[in-house]
């Protein structure tokens, strides 16, 4: 992706890499510039949700340097999710290729004075703007109900099967596949997203992989759901449009799996945090 005057490759940093490399500048922090931005003509754009910065903000300390840190390189910041499928939906249905543009993102780059390019100038104006911080806040509170949702809808899916006396394993990847489709066009119309009935679903990456993601947390594991990893899942849907991605080990994991049915994954580079630290 252009940025400025440079081609950059793109890579997502979810809510746990981000911590790591701000908080830890001196290990990961150097650790990721090393590896993923010293070499000028293969360097990557660092990406991260919009999401992250509403929920740094409350924490002083952190937040500082989170804009100190990314205010010094070229990066991105991505909109709230609905844009994205919103774009990508629209893409499909006029037939055109979608794109990381400033429908979906707002880049950054320290060699341009506009405001608009600057990371912390950008952030600071932002936060002035009263109604949407409001509305990015009010989305980012609901993902403590809807961590909660998913469980209550792990321990029926639970039970419904107990008593049934069937496996609870049957839930699995298969069963995923015959219930994805049903299951983008019924969470874009949560979104407010009309498709029709015969909408292609291979050319809606993000929503698959979005869905794909919910799945396994809900249903290939008992871990207890927070809303960090409702971000999280949120934040997956424009992997497949990045060149890398910078995760926790679980959904690296749940990345290599999508790798074998979203071909528009086929190329990611998955890397975890250990990949960063020195």
């Amino acid at each position: 992706m252009l940025i400025g005057a440079n081609d950059y490759k793109l890579i997502l940093l979810d809510t746990n890499a981000i911590r790591e490399i701000v908080t830890n500048t001196n290990m990961s922090g150097k650790g990721f510039l090393e590896r993923f931005f010293a070499c000028s003509s293969d360097a990557y754009a660092p990406c991260f949700s919009i999401y992250n910065v509403i929920e740094l903000m409350p924490y002083q300390d952190i937040y500082e340097k989170f804009l100190e840190f990314f205010s010094t390189i070229p990066c991105l910041v991505m909109f709230p999710v609905k844009s994205i499928f919103q774009r990508e939906v629209e893409c499909y249905l006029e037939g055109k290729s979608f794109v990381i543009d400033g429908h979906i993102a707002n880049a950054f780059t320290p060699l341009v004075l506009k405001d608009n390019y600057n990371c912390k100038k950008f952030f600071e104006n932002m936060a002035k703007d009263t109604t949407l911080m409001e509305n990015i806040q009010n989305e980012v509170k609901t993902f403590s109900s809807i961590a909660t949702d998913w469980e209550n809808r792990r321990n029926r899916t639970e039970k419904m099967l107990k008593a049934q006396h069937l496996p609870l394993n049957m839930i699995n990847e298969k069963f995923y596949r015959t219930q994805e489709k049903d299951t983008i066009i019924k969470d874009l119309m949560n979104y407010g997203i009309s498709v029709p009935l015969g909408v292609e679903i291979l050319h809606l990456p993000a929503s698959r992989m979005m869905e794909f993601s919910q799945f396994v947390r809900i249903y290939q594991t008992r871990k207890h759901i927070k809303p960090n990893d409702v971000m999280d899942i949120q934040i997956s849907c424009i992997v497949p449009y990045v060149n890398a991605v910078i995760t926790e080990n679980f959904q690296a994991d749940v990345y290599k799996k999508a790798k074998h049915f979203i071909p528009q994954l086929e190329e990611l580079e998955i890397y975890t945090l250990k990949d960063i630290r020195q």
